[in-house]
């Protein structure tokens, strides 16, 4: 009884079956195809599933549509002025953080790494 396989979530250390500290912005889309992090409770080391990393890129550019809309709109109501234009810019990239986090954490399946 004492060797138990530990209860795992698709959220849960592939090691330990425990919270492994994983932060929302790892679920960005990363250009690093060697990225590996570490649980915070057994130090194994693991990384995001594929699907969950492609999850995440669709679900910025399902995103980027909303952004871009609002980045036209908030820039057409400050006619062109440079605060308006910053601030339609943030609109934009918050509308793909938002969808890219969104199907990244619906998808989200952690896998271990060496």
């Amino acid at each position: 009884m004492a060797s138990e396989a530990p209860t795992r979530t698709r959220n849960s250390c592939p090691h330990c079956g425990k919270p492994p500290g994983l932060r929302f912005w790892h679920l960005l889309p990363s250009g690093n195809s060697r990225r590996v992090f570490k649980c915070v409770q057994c130090g194994g080391k693991y990384d995001l599933s594929d699907t969950s990393k492609v999850a995440s890129v669709m679900g910025g550019l399902l995103g980027i549509g909303p952004g871009i809309y609002a980045l036209g709109k908030i820039v057409n109501r400050g006619h062109g002025s440079a605060v308006y234009t910053v601030a339609g810019t943030a609109a934009a990239a918050g509308c793909f953080m938002a969808g890219s986090l969104l199907l990244a954490w619906i998808t989200e399946r952690l896998v271990p790494k060496k």
